[in-house]
């Protein structure tokens, strides 16, 4: 058994108003884990970066947190630290469409995600960060919001956006993937959902981080 740790970056603000981050002395696993509630549901051991890493054979350091968002102040991307992990298990951006209203006024908030052609955005600081660092990456994509869900049943269009621009920056990157949750939570399988229609069940993590860690072994040799 390969034990999620849930700990934090330790960070602290020098006198020049640099975040400077590094990794708790708990961080030692193969993979890191950052994001919202997405993959932050049914932890310490069902969630989709568990269930990924035990079919991996690899330890999480699990320090995604529900509610968290990729723009503005302590985002998902200040919760990255350069450890010596493997690979990067990373999803969000659907809390930031809280901030506008899908089908009218949040094309340009995905934009601040990651841009059209996929190189900018709040998304794709995260993904060049980890590259450089030497880290595989694996985006985990969002279950399709069932019609009667509590939250986000109309954003569809934004949500399809944001996955066609990181299907085109995984198009680009050798040692990225992306794994698409709408294809595997396409909206109308209830076991695959909590009851607000738009979380993942422990069915449907275990459904996402089984295909996450095939796609990883498959392109990366895990």
């Amino acid at each position: 058994m390969h034990r999620t740790r849930i700990v934090r970056a330790v960070c602290a603000v020098t006198t020049l108003s640099l975040l400077a981050c590094e990794a708790s002395p708990e961080l030692t696993g193969d993979i890191l884990a950052i994001g919202d509630s997405f993959l932050d549901y049914h932890t310490p051991d069902a969630d989709i970066a568990t269930v990924a890493g035990e079919a991996l054979g690899l330890s999480v350091d699990q320090i995604s947190e529900g509610g968290t968002t990729m723009l503005g102040e302590d985002s998902i991307g200040d919760t990255y630290v350069n450890a010596g992990h493997q690979l990067l298990i990373v999803s969000g951006g659907g809390n930031d469409l809280a901030d506008c209203v899908c089908g009218q006024s949040c094309e340009g908030v995905v934009d601040q995600l990651i841009s059209a052609n996929g190189t900018q955005g709040a998304i794709s600081d995260v993904i060049d960060r980890a590259l450089e660092d030497g880290m595989y990456v694996a985006w985990a994509g969002y279950l399709r919001p069932q019609p009667d869900a509590e939250e986000f049943s109309q954003c569809g269009g934004e949500l399809d956006l944001l996955r066609d621009r990181l299907e085109g920056r995984d198009a680009a990157e050798d040692n990225m993937i992306f794994v698409d949750g709408s294809q595997i939570g396409t909206g109308s399988e209830d076991a695959l959902y909590e009851p607000d229609g738009y979380h993942p069940s422990p069915k449907g993590c275990a459904e996402v981080g089984e295909e996450l860690a095939r796609y990883a072994e498959e392109a990366f040799n895990l």
